[in-house]
């Protein structure tokens, strides 16, 4: 080790304070110079030069340099926002960039049209290979990001759009992401990230996905599997140990494949399961099922729906936490909050299942809302009827309405069709679209 006389340490702070100011001072002068270049660039009608503009402010970074790359994130064109996020990953690595990445994004935060802007700044102050600036930035998406009104879409929607990149350095801030409250909080971040890494061809994105497997819910889980099999040809199931043992002697010499190849939705991750209702995978560790009462069940409808309701009920693990939701022309619910699975509830929601009896209308919307309503990963809802009466009573503006707020929840709805009609029919449709749009699957049951 070095020592030196405390007059000389001195010297060498204010040298080296002298050498910085010095490089600060030579940044700012060259930026001027070539701002006055950059600025008819960044303005031009053509999409080309405004991305080549912005590439080339990265050379300078420093807080003015950085403003003008922010504002290039809210360009309409798709590949001039793609270059200033790109711009900003290579400049994070100073702490100025960050810190001003930061105050911009505190101000984008609050705005309803800042969302990807916001989004991208995010994900390039934690793209940032300092471990200083990435707990500062982990700790602001927890204090400030996450409690405001936007927050959740936001993460979202970085998850999203890092997802669309499929950029191997994308893989960093989405683990980054990981390590927030925010994502323990909220599975439909969780599940978003899990795509976003499922889209990355890198084998450091195979590498997060198998430490994730645990902490990301089982609907999540499954889709970390079902992406995980289809790319490496090893079928270990939902056993995250089996994988994490497997990647530890295999990472080293993986390939990436360039083609992988894809099988129908859940048909992997089905090859493990022991859990079904209707043949529908019970992956989720909260879920709610939610069975149609109206007059249209009555007779052999209603009787083999609560034998199946209840076998679903009596076969869920002790760590799984379920609800019951019942409805008609209106909505009941068993319990306000989900509860753990275990001998009492279990018997208690089965005979709360038997005691229904049909009647009334088929208030489909209000159903499925009340549902989303629960802190859920999957609903799986049957019905035989298409839907008459509640708040709104068209398939398709019903699928709409409960696709859009789902967005960032990323709750899966599974669908049964009781006696669904001929194939195309009004309910047949309603229920594949809404399973189809909400990452679940349908079921058409004769009956």
């Amino acid at each position: 080790m070095l020592f030196f006389p405390r007059c000389t340490l001195f010297a060498l702070c204010l040298a080296a304070l002298a050498s910085a100011a010095a490089r600060a001072g030579d940044h700012l002068e060259e930026f001027a110079k070539a701002r006055r270049s950059l600025q008819p660039q960044l303005r031009s009608k053509d999409a080309g030069n405004r991305a080549t503009a912005v590439a080339r402010l990265q050379a300078f970074p420093i807080a003015d340099s950085v403003r003008l790359i922010h504002n290039s994130l809210y360009d309409a064109d798709l590949s001039v926002r793609k270059a200033a996020y790109e711009s900003l990953v290579k400049m994070s690595d100073k702490q100025e960039v960050c810190e001003t990445l930061l105050l911009l994004l505190k101000k984008d935060i609050g705005r309803e049209d800042s969302q990807s802007a916001a989004a991208l700044s995010l994900a390039a102050v934690l793209s940032t290979s300092w471990p200083a600036v990435r707990r500062d930035a982990v700790g602001f998406v927890d204090e400030v990001v996450a409690p405001n009104r936007h927050g959740l879409p936001v993460l979202v929607s970085m998850a999203d759009e890092l997802g669309a990149h499929r950029a191997a350095a994308d893989v960093a801030p989405l683990v980054q992401l990981a390590s927030t409250r925010a994502f323990a909080d909220s599975f439909g971040l969780r599940r978003a990230t899990v795509a976003a890494l499922s889209r990355i061809a890198d084998r450091e994105a195979i590498g997060a996905l198998i430490e994730l497997m645990d902490r990301v819910g089982g609907e999540a889980k499954a889709d970390a599997v079902e992406h995980l099999a289809q790319t490496t040809g090893q079928i270990f199931g939902m056993d995250a140990q089996a994988w994490g043992r497997w990647w530890q002697e295999s990472k080293d010499t993986f390939q990436y494949p360039t083609r992988s190849v894809e099988s129908p939705y859940r048909s992997v991750a089905l090859e493990s399961q022991s859990g079904y209702y209707y043949g529908l995978p019970l992956f989720a560790q909260k879920l709610v099922f939610v069975l149609d009462t109206s007059g249209s069940m009555t007779g052999p409808r209603i009787v083999a729906a609560k034998r199946e309701l209840t076998k679903a009920i009596q076969g869920l693990p002790d760590h799984v936490e379920f609800g019951v939701v019942v409805f008609n022309g209106t909505v009941a619910t068993w319990h306000k909050d989900l509860v753990k699975a275990n001998d009492k509830t279990k018997a208690a929601a089965m005979h709360y299942v038997e005691a229904q009896s049909p009647h009334s209308n088929t208030a489909s919307y209000d159903a499925l809302e009340a549902a989303l309503g629960f802190d859920t990963e999957a609903i799986y809802f049957l019905s035989d009827g298409a839907p008459h009466g509640g708040k709104i009573a068209a398939p398709v503006d019903i699928v709409a309405a409960i696709t859009a707020a789902n967005k960032t929840r990323r709750v899966s709805i599974y669908t049964i069709g009781i006696g669904a009609g001929i194939p195309g029919g009004p309910l047949d449709v309603f229920l594949r679209t809404l399973a189809d749009q909400n990452f679940g699957l349908y079921r058409r049951v004769d009956g």
